[in-house]
């Protein structure tokens, strides 16, 4: 085995991961805001920590884009605008969607979970890049950060919705 076979069977990957972005068509953008903040509004009703769904989640159209935010995009420090779990633990999210005949694909996403204070790993971060990195081996378009920042996992793609159900019903329970 070699280097190059293997960033071979990455871009491969990568190209496989571009397809299945192609495939997915989603509900149109503005639907799918109102979809996740349903979601979030459901799952804070569930815990005892206040998060305020309709206030946290902003929705910003802009030229056949849309995007959907959720606390800061670069997380470094806990704020008040990311979504808090009874855990101790936080997430902010940032999605980037297209317009496409009258439905939406995905164009980007982070999604940023921190565990509380004394948990290992520190957090997980799934990322979606806009487009693929020149080296996949290195940094999959579609990828997972295990808590260290130079390290990518390959991830595959997911409805928006189903990466929240990791993160509420997997990530969350587990912690």
């Amino acid at each position: 085995m070699t280097v190059e076979r293997a960033r071979q069977r990455a871009a491969a990957l990568d190209s496989n991961t571009h397809a299945a972005l192609t495939a997915l068509r989603l509900e149109p953008p503005r639907e799918l805001f109102t979809q996740i903040r349903g979601y979030l509004f459901r799952r804070s009703q569930e815990m005892k920590t206040e998060n305020n769904a309709y206030k946290l989640l902003s929705y910003r159209p802009s030229k056949g884009l849309a995007e959907i935010e959720l606390g800061p995009m670069i997380d470094k420090v806990l704020t008040p605008e990311h979504f808090h779990f009874d855990s101790g633990a936080r997430l902010s999210f940032g999605l980037t969607l297209r317009e496409v005949d009258g439905r939406s694909e995905v164009v980007s996403f982070r999604y940023h979970y921190v565990l509380p204070d004394g948990h290992s790993p520190q957090y997980l971060r799934f990322d979606l890049l806009d487009v693929p990195h020149p080296d996949p081996l290195a940094e999959p378009r579609c990828h997972l950060h295990p808590g260290i920042d130079d390290v990518r996992i390959p991830f595959s793609v997911h409805h928006p919705i189903e990466i929240l159900d990791r993160i509420f019903f997997v990530l969350e329970r587990a912690t």
